[in-house]
Formats: structure tokens, C-alpha cells, sequence
């Protein structure tokens, strides 16, 4: 198991946004232990955001294969793909015997299409453990050591103007990428959003007043920096 301190030996703080449906994995429990704050959410896309630019997908063994069937994890693997630049997969458990009896050539079929049409890299573990473990190496990728704060996603990188336009509002709190898709849908562009009325943005599938409530609070809230300093720095001082 990878060791809980960072570099001169003194422990990481990273944040890991996770699925409220993986409450009960075993594997938020295992993160806490390695000094991760944990941060439980109904997410929209994936089950762990572990950088905002990084989310993986778990799936047990049996419930990938029946997904590749279904074609359901190739749905997924298109939503995590539009949302993170790097969108990961893990299948957990004994996959040989999930797949005794499914033909060889469907089983590289789907790698290779999660891998090279999607841009989803597929990790295969033991358990919860492994999981874990893996969740903890890639998390620590860049963002060791940095403040405690909400997993933000910046404007996306790439030419397609969609994905930057859904990636600004995927910025937001209580905003994920398939509501970010219906706002943009009912409202046009990023700026009828950011324009809407609290109580348009309520009348959106998924959204509500309690929610509407907060994204219009972080929209038209006074820019106050100084705020944020002061508070950084007194989060540093109870370290």
C-alpha cells in the first residue's frame, strides 16, 4: 500500500469527489485512510473525480461485461470523454471468469473501441484495495499537496467549441455535464444561462430551486479575492 506522506514526510491532502452510490464500496474508506478528503456527491459522469481534468469509471466485472452487451459502457465512456480529458475505466474483480463463454473477439472489440474511438484507458484490479490504490496514484499526479477546494473543471483545451462551452458550466456547483447539456439546450448559449432568472433555471429538468438557488448565488455574487486569501491562508495555519 502506498504510503500517506508526501514529500519531507509530511501527509497529503488531496480531494476526491466521489459518487454517493459508491458510498458503501469499501473504497472511500479506504482513501480516507490515506489522507484524502473525501467529498461524496450524485454525480452525473463517472463514479471518482479525482483531478478536474480526471474521472474514472467502476465497474464489477460481470456488470462490464453485461454493459458491453447492453452497450451502456460505451454511452458512458462518450459522456466521461466529453467532460474529462483523461476518462478512465476500472474493471474490478476476476473478468475471466465474468467472461467464460463471450467470444474472444467481443471482448477485444470493446478495449479497443473504449480505447481508440472514446479515449478511454481501461485498468483491471483485484478489488477495492487495488482500486484504491490506483484512484490514490492517479490523484497524487500533479496534485500533491494542494489546498483543500472543490474539484473545478477549467474551460476544455480542445477545438470543439461544445466542450468548452459545456466545460464552463460544469465549473459550476451542482452543474455536471448532462445538465450542462440541457441548459445549454433551453437556453442557447453560455450567456442565456448565466442570464437566466433563478426561477427559469429551476424550471429545468434536474436542477430545482434549491440548486437553481446556488448556481444563481455563485453567478452574481461580488468577485471578493481578498476573501479567499484570508481563508486559504487560515486553512494552512490549521495544518
Amino acid at each position: 500500500m502506498p504510503s500517506r506522506a508526501g514529500s519531507g514526510g509530511r501527509r497529503a491532502t488531496i480531494r476526491v469527489v466521489i459518487d454517493k452510490r459508491e458510498r458503501r464500496s469499501g473504497i472511500p474508506e479506504i482513501l480516507r485512510g490515506l489522507g484524502f478528503i473525501v467529498d461524496f456527491r450524485l454525480l452525473d459522469v463517472g463514479d471518482y473525480v479525482v483531478s478536474p481534468e480526471c474521472a474514472v469509471e467502476r465497474k464489477s466485472a460481470p456488470d462490464f461485461i453485461r454493459s458491453v452487451f447492453s452497450g451502456r459502457i460505451f454511452d458512458q465512456a462518450r459522456r466521461l470523454s466529453s467532460a474529462f480529458r483523461f476518462p478512465l475505466i476500472v474493471v474490478e474483480g476476476d473478468i475471466e471468469e465474468a467472461g467464460r463463454g463471450v467470444r474472444s473477439a467481443v471482448y477485444w472489440g470493446a478495449l479497443t473501441s473504449l480505447a481508440f474511438k472514446y479515449g478511454c484507458a481501461t485498468f483491471f484490479t483485484a478489488g477495492e484495495r487495488q482500486t484504491a490504490e490506483l484512484i490514490y496514484t492517479l490523484a497524487r499526479k500533479g496534485d500533491l499537496g494542494r489546498p483543500a477546494g472543490p474539484l473545478l473543471r477549467r474551460a476544455g483545451r480542445g477545438k470543439d467549441l461544445y466542450k468548452r462551452q459545456l466545460s464552463i458550466l460544469c465549473s459550476i456547483p451542482e452543474i455536471g455535464p448532462k445538465l450542462a447539456d440541457r441548459l445549454l439546450r433551453r437556453f442557447g448559449s453560455v450567456k442565456g444561462v448565466i442570464m437566466a432568472s433563478e426561477a427559469e433555471l429551476a424550471a429545468v429538468r434536474g436542477l430545482g430551486r434549491k440548486k437553481a438557488s446556488a448556481v444563481v448565488s455563485v453567478l452574481r455574487a461580488r468577485y471578493r479575492p481578498e476573501r479567499g486569501e484570508r481563508q486559504l491562508r487560515l486553512s494552512f495555519k490549521k495544518k
